[in-house]
């Protein structure tokens, strides 16, 4: 009976995981307008500086909590957490696992890195490359998610969820293969010949961006495991700061090897853009998006951000007025049935938890009773 109220609480703190993470979904389409039209409209093709930008206003987050810090400090007294009316013998076992102030720092420096490279990839592929190339390859890190998960123990293996990343795949592809033909019929009058170079470079930065998110988000999840454990506006914080004080020489090595040649913004229309992305697209969405993994699954939010993609055709449709094609409603239908699929192999994940959990408490009754 002890164990019912738990269940029902991871229940409702995975649905509520779910609900974050559709909340992300939504920012990261819409800013995804958003940067597509300060590379293509206003013409400002600098993904660093877009990244640099927008990662640096994690340090925002660093003032309330030097502010909440130096008031505990002076009005510290020994006080342990039952004399402060902190709740029952459950929340102490989940606090007295939190991490410290030095180990949130830490693992801010070693993730601080991986943080940016995943953006910034992701960040040029669509400066470089067409949107479905970007899609198609950006949605191998549900692959690499899934790899690296099981590698360390952190996703379990099943056949539900290597179905879920199969279907969700596939309809990725036929949404982005729609796309391209669509852009190549649509500009082909227009342009004799494609920069496939640039192509290329696009293509790789989007694999390799994949491959980052993958990467950090099962390490992060292996390092934190549960969102009680660790002060999310302080690793945040200092995975911004962090970007401010070691990446700022490359915008000196990108400008001299002509990678990416430095400017500001040119107009206020531009910062306002700017400013919107890394603030909303960046600043609120990705500390969302790590609430909402933390209280799911590495795998479940990232075949839950392929959402993106039928989210994308409404924009297109209500934006553009473009209509999709078969293969495009197909593909994101696809899209649509994989995230459901991965979310019921991850519930079934918790029920075989809890039967476990049932069965073991079932044996040492008779134990205790003796």
């Amino acid at each position: 009976m002890s164990n019912h109220p738990i269940q029902h609480f991871k229940r409702r703190r995975y649905y509520f995981g779910i609900l974050t993470l559709l909340v992300v979904v939504f920012i990261w389409v819409a800013t995804s307008f958003v940067t597509n039209s300060i590379f293509g409209d206003q013409d400002f093709e600098r993904p660093f500086f877009i990244t640099y930008y927008s990662t640096s206003t994690f340090s925002v987050y660093l003032i309330p909590v030097a502010i909440s810090y130096l008031r505990h400090s002076y009005h510290t007294q020994t006080t342990t957490i039952g004399e402060n009316g902190f709740g029952d013998d459950s929340t102490v076992s989940i606090l007295s696992n939190k991490m410290t102030l030095k180990e949130t720092i830490q693992l801010s420096s070693y993730f601080c890195v991986l943080w940016f490279l995943a953006n910034y990839c992701t960040n040029a592929s669509l400066a470089y490359t067409t949107v479905g190339s970007s899609t198609l390859l950006s949605s191998m890190s549900g692959l690499f998610t899934l790899t690296f998960g099981v590698l360390l123990k952190v996703e379990k293996f099943n056949w539900i969820k290597i179905f879920s990343v199969g279907i969700s795949f596939i309809g990725v592809i036929l949404v982005s293969w729609s796309d391209q033909l669509a852009t190549t019929s649509a500009t082909s009058s227009q342009n004799n010949g494609m920069n496939h170079h640039n192509k290329l470079v696009g293509d790789f930065f989007a694999l390799a961006g994949a491959m980052f998110y993958g990467g950090y988000t099962v390490l992060l999840k292996l390092r934190i495991g549960d969102e009680s454990r660790i002060d999310m506006p302080t690793f945040f914080g200092f995975v911004g700061l962090f970007n401010v004080v070691m990446l700022w020489p490359f915008f000196f090595i990108l400008h001299w090897t002509g990678v990416e040649t430095f400017s500001f913004p040119y107009s206020s229309t531009l910062w306002t853009m700017i400013s919107l992305n890394a603030f909303i697209g960046t600043f609120l969405s990705d500390y969302l998006w790590l609430l909402a993994m933390l209280m799911t699954s590495p795998l479940v939010v990232t075949l839950g951000i392929t959402l993106t993609v039928p989210l994308a055709l409404v924009g297109d449709v209500v934006l553009k007025h473009i209509l999709p094609g078969v293969q495009y409603s197909i593909g994101a239908c696809l899209v649509v049935a994989g995230f459901f699929a991965v979310n019921f192999g991850s519930l079934q994940d918790q029920e075989n938890i809890k039967t476990d959990q049932e069965q073991e408490t079932h044996e040492m009754i008779p134990c205790e009773e003796i």
